[in-house]
């Protein structure tokens, strides 16, 4: 063939493949903006969801890469708080090159064989997880599996909404060396989830349905105090931040407690073993918890149970808490018992803002029981807008209210202090029933529960409406009713792009769908395989739509259509966010008008 015939060949081999080019543009530039034309073989939309693999070194899971993950941001607490701060949260993206157990690549706990696995390390790792990060990545659930909690703990763990639940221990055993299961006895003094932690962060995780039992009785060296039992943790020690924690459960014990027994729904007790101005912060917290002991003195608060450190300074600082506490103790007359914070005493300082909590006390004793906290001597305890109600008796039958917001000595500031009043009887539990009269105005009685509630859902929806959900205040304070809780959700408003999109304020419209509903990451959007009875508006939407050659694909956030659409919603969402409808053209439309099968003998031909 000379030269001159291949010439002319190419030429119409170019002017065909550019034809076939032009034909794809005009028919791309039909569709709505953002959509390419998936490929012609397949038409595969690949959905973006976690995936959780083993690593094969240190046999815990990790996150593939480009995940988001989601944790309540301490660094954000304050600007939340004060409304400088969009959020309270934050995502972080996994970069699956960086080294194992970094903000990048964290441990990830997806399974119980994962936490006992997660145990052991924690004891063959000196530093006890210092630095490092752990992700829960799944529900857990224990029932009918034995249970070891983790002894010391000093990094961090997002718990990013999931619960660890029906956790009954009576044995409390460690892995000595990693391998040896031993008594945990005296080597920590602390028991729960975690038993001690130093320098740790703990956010966002559901201990649900819990059971502490038979925990030893203990004297810690140089106090008074002995066995520390904690929902969260049994004792903070150094500084340590707990935010979006939720628990319920029970303590109960048929062991006789020689000495002070410091009890908390979310951590037992503060000790510093001797550091200087430590620090606990907690925040969107709440519990409910059941507890029955026996001891010759007891240390109770829904969120906190003591803070007794002689000379050595300690700080604790609680936000926007709730809290039931049912508690059962003997006659002893050291009954330091409240909703919230049980004794808070000696050097440093206790700052208590927003908080609901109840408390019902069945005992003989309770001399020093108050429906807030029991007791705050010598130390500078600020307590702010704090709705609370306390009964008091040795049983049912003869349980009147508890007039006692403090149930001994006087806090250091104080103001918008609620209280219910509401029987003819009042406990005045230890006889300071005037615990906050040197405040004017305070506390502010209520003569029911209805009307002190009324007061918390004005006041707290009004002045913390980001935080509060107000629906909830005032019912049993499990996971799924705390008003506090962040459930880490986008709260989407579903759209379609007309009108090519070039003004995304004007080219949208609603497809049918409520706006601001709530979704967590993994959860099912609304497609065509709907529920009609929950979406028939939409999918009356996307039945008008299809009758325009449009089939529906998906949502994407990003309006340019660069990114793969997606049917379940992928992590890093939160808050307000809008997603845009996908569509593409039916495979039998695109099959009916483009060959998949061109060829140079079949579109040019021989010359």
């Amino acid at each position: 063939m000379d030269s001159k015939t291949l010439r002319v060949k190419y030429l119409k081999f170019a002017i065909l493949i550019i034809s076939v080019c032009f034909l794809l543009g005009a028919i791309s530039a039909c569709l709505p903006i953002g959509i390419s034309i998936p490929e012609l073989e397949s038409n595969a939309i690949s959905e973006t969801k976690v995936t959780i693999t083993q690593n094969t070194t240190d046999l815990l899971g990790e996150f593939n890469n480009g995940y988001s993950y989601i944790y309540s941001d301490k660094d954000k607490v304050d600007g939340y708080r004060a409304g400088t701060q969009d959020y309270d949260i934050t995502t972080h993206k996994v970069v699956s090159t960086s080294a194992r157990g970094t903000q990048d690549n964290p441990y990830v706990i997806a399974t119980t064989d994962d936490w006992e696995t997660f145990v052991k390390k924690m004891e063959i790792d000196t530093t006890r997880g210092s630095g490092q990060y752990f992700v829960l990545g799944a529900d857990l659930d224990f029932t009918g599996v034995t249970f070891h909690p983790v002894r010391f703990f000093n990094g961090t763990f997002y718990g990013m909404g999931h619960s660890i639940k029906n956790i009954s221990c009576d044995k409390w055993q460690y892995y000595n060396n990693g391998t040896t299961l031993t008594d945990i006895a005296s080597t920590t003094n602390g028991f729960g989830l975690f038993c001690r932690i130093t320098g740790a962060v703990v956010t966002d995780l559901i201990v649900e349905n819990f059971k502490y039992e038979e925990m030893p009785s203990l004297t810690l060296s140089g106090t008074t105090r002995g066995t520390f039992i904690g929902g969260i943790a049994g004792i903070s020690s150094g500084n340590n931040t707990v935010l979006n924690c939720h628990t319920v459960g029970e303590v109960k014990s048929t062991v006789s407690y020689s000495v002070a027994t410091p009890i908390g729904g979310i951590v037992g007790g503060i000790h510093t073993f001797g550091v200087a101005n430590t620090k606990l912060l907690i925040y969107r917290c709440s519990s409910k918890i059941d507890i029955s002991v026996i001891s010759t003195g007891i240390m109770v608060g829904g969120i906190n149970g003591d803070m007794y450190n002689g000379a050595i300074t300690s700080n604790i600082y609680a936000y926007d808490c709730v809290a039931n506490v049912i508690c059962t103790t003997g006659s002893n007359n050291n009954q330091f018992v409240s909703s919230g914070f049980g004794l808070c005493y000696h050097n440093g300082s206790a700052n208590i803002e927003n908080f609901v909590g109840t408390l019902d006390l069945t005992t003989s004793a309770g001399n020093r029981a108050g429906a807030l906290l029991s007791s705050c001597g010598n130390m500078v305890t600020k307590i702010k807008n704090c709705y609370v109600e306390g009964t008091l008796g040795a049983s049912s039958a003869s349980k009147n209210s508890m007039y006692a917001v403090i149930g001994e000595n006087y806090v250091s500031s104080a103001s918008n202090i609620n209280v219910v009043k509401s029987t003819s009887t009042y406990a005045s539990a230890g006889g300071y029933s005037d615990a906050l009269a040197k405040y004017s105005g305070e506390p502010i009685e209520s003569s029911s529960t209805t009307e002190m509630l009324t007061k918390a859902k004005t006041f707290l929806g009004t002045n913390y409406f980001q935080i509060w959900d107000t629906s909830k205040i005032g019912a049993d304070y499990t996971p799924d009713n705390s008003p506090v809780r962040n459930y880490l959700m986008a709260f989407i408003n579903f759209r379609n792009i007309i009108n090519g999109g070039e003004d995304l304020d004007n080219d949208v419209e609603e497809v049918g769908i409520d706006d601001g509903v709530g979704y967590i990451t993994g959860a099912t959007l609304p497609t065509r395989d709907s529920d009609s009875s929950d979406f028939s508006d939409f999918l009356s939407y996307l039945n008008t739509k299809a009758t325009t050659k449009h089939e529906f694909v998906g949502w994407t956030d990003d309006p340019t259509g660069e990114s793969e659409p997606f049917t379940e919603l992928p992590s890093g969402f939160f808050g307000d966010v809008t997603l845009y409808a996908v569509w593409t053209l039916p495979d039998d439309y695109v099959s009916s008008r483009i060959s998949t099968s061109l060829t140079l003998k079949d579109g040019v031909g021989e010359i």
